[in-house]
Formats: C-alpha cells, sequence, structure tokens
C-alpha cells in the first residue's frame, strides 16, 4: 500500500466516522468493515488519468497511422465515461461525440484510440468545460486541419442533491476548419444529430 492510499482508507475512515457521529451511521454494519479499503482501491481506477496524463495521451496517439487519401470528417459518437465533479466529489456519466479532418499529411488514429483518450481524460476529478477543451488539444496533437468535440453530462451532485431533475448539461469544443468554415461545422452536427437519431 502507497503512502496516498493509506490515507484515502485513513481519511474515509474519518468520513465514516463523522456519519456515525452526525447522523448515527451504524459503524458496527457489517457491509461498512472494509468500505475504506474498498474506496482506497476503487480510486486508482477511477482516478488513473490524474497521474502522467500527457504522457499518456502521447502513448495512445504513438500509435497514429499516416493517411493521404482522406480529408474528410473522421466522427465518432457514443462514447460512454465516467468521471467526479470536483466541487462534490460525486459520479459524472459523459456522453462524448468527437470528430477531425486529418490534414493532407496527416495522421489517423483507430476508433479504440478515440475511445480511449476520452476515458483517460475521464478519470479525473474535472469540470466538464475542462474536460471538453482538453479532449479537442489532444486531438490537436495530430495536427488535424480540425476538430471538434461535444460532451453532454449527467451530473449527479444534481441529481442526488438539491434541484433534482433529469437535465443534461452540453459543452462543445472546436478548432481549426471547424471554427472558420460554417458548412465543416455544420457537417459535424449533421452527423451528430444523425447518431443521436440512431440512438433513439
Amino acid at each position: 500500500m502507497t503512502i496516498g492510499t493509506d490515507n484515502i482508507e485513513k481519511g474515509f475512515t474519518i468520513i465514516l466516522e463523522g456519519l456515525h457521529q452526525e447522523f448515527g451511521l451504524d459503524l458496527t454494519d457489517e457491509n461498512l468493515k472494509d468500505t475504506p479499503k474498498r474506496i482506497a482501491r476503487a480510486y486508482e481506477e477511477i482516478f488513473g488519468g490524474i497521474k502522467d496524463t500527457d504522457k499518456k495521451v502521447q502513448e495512445i496517439l504513438a500509435t497514429a497511422f499516416p493517411s493521404k487519401e482522406y480529408n474528410s470528417v473522421i466522427f465518432c459518437a457514443g462514447i460512454k465515461t465516467f468521471s467526479m465533479c470536483p466541487h462534490h466529489f460525486l459520479p459524472v456519466e459523459y456522453t462524448t461525440a468527437l470528430g477531425y479532418i486529418p490534414s493532407d499529411d496527416g495522421y489517423v488514429l483507430g476508433a479504440s484510440k478515440l475511445a480511449r483518450i476520452v476515458e483517460l481524460l475521464s478519470k479525473r476529478p474535472v469540470l466538464q468545460e475542462r474536460l471538453t477543451k482538453d479532449i479537442t488539444k489532444a486531438l490537436d496533437t495530430i495536427q488535424p486541419k480540425g476538430s471538434a468535440v461535444v460532451v453532454s453530462g449527467i451530473h449527479y451532485c444534481m441529481r442526488m442533491r438539491g434541484v433534482k431533475q433529469n437535465s443534461t448539461f452540453e459543452t462543445s469544443s472546436m478548432s481549426g476548419v471547424f471554427m472558420t468554415k460554417p458548412d465543416t461545422r455544420k457537417e459535424f452536427f449533421d452527423l451528430l444529430t444523425l447518431a443521436k437519431r440512431k440512438g433513439d
């Protein structure tokens, strides 16, 4: 066990004690016996995108393939990931769609690489706005003509507390031709609309 994991375990032990003191939580419940240890282990996966983020992104992008034949939008939708809200440390469920246009002497990524980048960047306590921008920056590393990202978030800090509603939170980020050429931007959103219809 590392120092960090040990501290996470100790921290949740204190949280449980606080719940006992404030609300009368029964700490003799057998189900709570190893909860701090389980949480510490779970956090190793849930927050796997915090450490060496840039290095891990570059490792994923290192397997890009040269492509001179394709110069239209490459589009991927329906990428499901989970994160944690940095304000309340409650879950956020994301659905991401992204697209990019390779440069004339640029590279393309396998579909699994696109999903892996989104998953990696989601495994942090990060604001949705920053996550959306970070995905765009990652795509721009392979120097496309432009990239576009739309993220839809279900925030359980809203659904589990406060104003309980089924709303989603939408953010977008674009670069290159998706910013400067309305027809290219429209093509991306037309593909997104088509993907949503197929998902219904």
